[in-house]
């Protein structure tokens, strides 16, 4: 009888063994498209690493509250988080991300292949790696080429403005072609009666992401976060004053609810065909040659953002804001098997992910640029050439989000100081100011010398890879 139990014992251990259930890995995100690639691998995944995913998403401007809430009250909701490096820092700082430095012996992550922005500051924290990179957000501009070649207008805008018609180099031009290209119903365009309102440009103009719109044109007027030495905020300097009266003019000629807009109705605003140019993420440039999703393929041009003119030469820099990263929460069920599949997805499906229109994620890696038929929502390999080229170009002269504790606090204040100049309430000096304020109680809450310390490693950073 006592081997009987024994060997009865022995059998339902080896069974439970044999069909025990993968391990349940909880992913969170923001909701849309770029959760996708968790969707369409989930097989492959749970064959490979035993795994099963459950995927939550949660709209956009609202991913750090539900990660961080779950995060401080330590519940252990999440495996994989979708982290935006602007938050990363003070979750990482916290303890709240699980370090991967002793995964990347054992499973190579490739970072020699990710352009430095990334690989260096959006994935890092205090000399270790939290997270790998997911997407290559790097602002660059799109317009309508098939209006910048239509010989009617050309003739129209050399008579008005004394020059001929050109994608904008500077923020001046930006501001001409903009004012040219602003139409109302009833009047033409190319030729064509517009049977509604046409916009010369648009911006995103929501609080989170409205302070990369502006820093496009800081940057490129030689503006910076903070003075080095004294941690005194730069954003109400002469770069930030000039930059926000510059803005103030574009507005003219964007929709009249331009404030409201978020990533979809900027993009839709364009690829709807309503306006003739907007600085956006790089997947809008993929999702306009996809006509499921746009009115006018083959009519799109990319460029560098524009930048102010020096000695002869145009100096500019692109924003580089969201660039999402994957990151393992500290108190993950498996962070072992969590790193498999978060490698799987920085690594292996990659230029899969990137190179369609199904998602919004973007190149980062230089392997990303180097397969240009790989992006195959282009009529040809040569126009997935030009749109790589141009996302490129922006890349390498990119001007990276700061990635310090607080930072979601910091680009939001900004936020709504640039809306209150936006719609009259202040005037840009009077809005700036107010957020340099803010900006300044941030830096004491957080701890003004170890912010200093933190942000100084950061300039050194960006300097020696060109971004500063």
């Amino acid at each position: 009888m006592r081997k009987f139990l024994l060997f009865l014992f022995a059998f339902v251990l080896l069974a439970s063994v044999a069909y025990a259930s993968p391990v349940k890995l909880v992913v969170v995100g923001d909701a849309g498209h770029n959760l996708k690639p968790f969707e369409w691998y989930a097989k492959d995944l749970k064959e490979k690493f035993d795994v099963e995913l459950e995927v939550i998403g949660v709209p956009f401007g609202e991913l750090y509250e539900k990660e961080k809430v779950e995060l401080i009250a330590g519940t252990g909701a999440f495996d994989i988080m979708i982290v935006y490096p602007k938050f990363l820092a003070e979750f990482a700082a916290n303890g709240w991300l699980y370090p991967l430095d002793e995964f990347v012996a054992k499973l190579d992550p490739k970072l020699d292949d990710v352009t430095p922005g990334y690989r260096d500051f959006y994935c890092k924290y205090g000399g270790k790696l939290y997270a790998l990179p997911y997407d290559g957000d790097v602002l660059s501009l799109y317009y309508r080429k098939d209006l910048l070649e239509n010989e009617e207008e050309r003739k129209a805008f050399k008579e008005k403005y004394g020059y001929d018609l050109k994608v904008p180099e500077t923020w001046d031009e930006y501001l001409d072609v903009a004012e040219f290209f602003t139409r109302k119903a009833g009047e033409k365009l190319a030729g064509e009666v517009l049977q509604r309102d046409f916009y010369g440009t648009a911006y995103y103009g929501q609080k989170d992401q409205i302070f990369a719109w502006w820093g496009n044109i800081f940057a490129s007027l030689g503006g910076v976060y903070f003075d080095e030495e004294t941690m005194e905020p730069a954003i109400n300097s002469e770069a930030g004053v000039k930059a926000l009266e510059i803005m103030k003019e574009i507005h003219k000629y964007c929709p009249p609810d331009v404030l409201a807009y978020g990533y979809e109705e900027l993009k839709d605003v364009f690829l709807n065909g309503d306006c003739f140019m907007v600085i956006q993420w790089p997947c809008v440039g993929k999702k306009g040659a996809d006509p499921a999703q746009s009115k006018i393929v083959g009519k799109i041009g990319v460029s560098h953002v524009p930048g102010v003119k020096k000695d002869g030469e145009i100096y500019y820099r692109a924003m580089m804001p969201c660039g999402r990263v994957l990151a393992i929460a500290a108190q993950s069920k498996d962070p072992w098997k969590a790193y498999q599949v978060i490698h799987y997805l920085s690594v292996v499906t990659s230029l899969d992910d990137v190179s369609t229109p199904e998602t919004g994620l973007d190149p980062y890696r230089y392997s990303h640029f180097a397969h240009p038929e790989a992006y195959e929502m282009f009529a040809n390999v040569e126009d997935a050439k030009i749109y790589l080229a141009g996302v490129q170009k922006n890349m390498e002269k990119g001007y990276p989000e700061m990635v310090l504790p607080g930072t979601v606090e910091y680009e939001e204040t900004l936020g709504v100081a640039l809306t209150k100049a936006l719609t009259g309430e202040l005037d840009p000096k009077s809005a700036l100011d107010e957020a340099a304020q803010a900006w300044r109680d941030i830096l004491e809450r957080f701890g003004k010398e170890q912010q200093k310390a933190l942000y100084q490693e950061l300039v050194k950073g960006w300097k020696a890879v060109g971004l500063w």
